[in-house]
């Protein structure tokens, strides 16, 4: 297995079931940047691992973390630092181990989930589909900055980290269905009721004509 050649993306589909995705996305699987955190994707991806299948060569594929000045670990070398990584999250309470005939099964524990959901959310990101349909979503968040000042600025940094376009203090826009996120954003900060997503299949052409720049230079459309 080449060192340069796969992504970590790759990676986690071979190591997990057939049946299964990966529980993060690819741009956030591409995110993480230590030999631990690859270990938490991959056994959040698979659900369960035997320890027996934990080999250096899972690891490996990624070279920045297993090359130095342009120089690749050795074999021993990348097997000590998949170790250590295992060790750190047992460690750490992130993972468990199971007996089995022979061997002994990976898990992760509640606190890996935890942690994990919460890399999902600060790096989500509304899918993007093959071809932009031409229309626009628009999210208009109403929300009494009286009472909830914390939540509605929370909310605006959230969506602006997303790269919404923000047409109004209030009112932001997307090219794509962001139900899923938005959906998710506003449970977390308990705002569900101030905050609408509608389909706008019309706009003024000077707002529309600046939102296409917008997400043109993001790469979004």
């Amino acid at each position: 297995m080449g060192y340069q050649k796969n992504t970590i993306s790759e990676i986690v589909r071979s190591a997990a079931p057939k049946d299964k995705k990966p529980t993060l996305t690819n741009e956030q699987i591409e995110a993480v940047k230590t030999a631990g955190g690859i270990a938490l994707v991959i056994l959040m991806a698979a659900g369960m691992i035997a320890l027996s299948a934990v080999t250096p060569n899972i690891f490996a594929a990624y070279g920045k973390l297993f090359s130095r000045k342009g120089k690749r670990y050795s074999q021993k070398e990348v097997k000590n630092k998949v170790v250590r990584s295992f060790y750190y999250l047992k460690h750490k309470g992130l993972i468990g181990m199971r007996p089995t005939v022979g061997d002994f099964k990976i898990y992760v524990t509640a606190l890996a989930r935890k942690k994990i959901k919460s890399m999902q959310f600060r790096t989500m990101r509304v899918e993007k589909p093959k071809k932009w349909d031409k229309k626009w979503w628009q999210v208009a968040a109403d929300i009494p900055t009286k009472e909830h000042k914390t939540a509605a600025d929370a909310l605006r940094r959230k969506l602006k980290e997303m790269n919404f376009y923000p047409l109004q203090r209030t009112l932001w826009f997307y090219p794509h269905d962001p139900r899923l996120e938005i959906d998710w954003i506003v449970r977390v900060y308990h705002i569900e009721r101030f905050v609408t997503i509608m389909e706008i299949n019309r706009l003024d052409r000077d707002d529309e004509e600046k939102m296409v720049k917008f997400f043109r230079k993001q790469k979004i459309i």
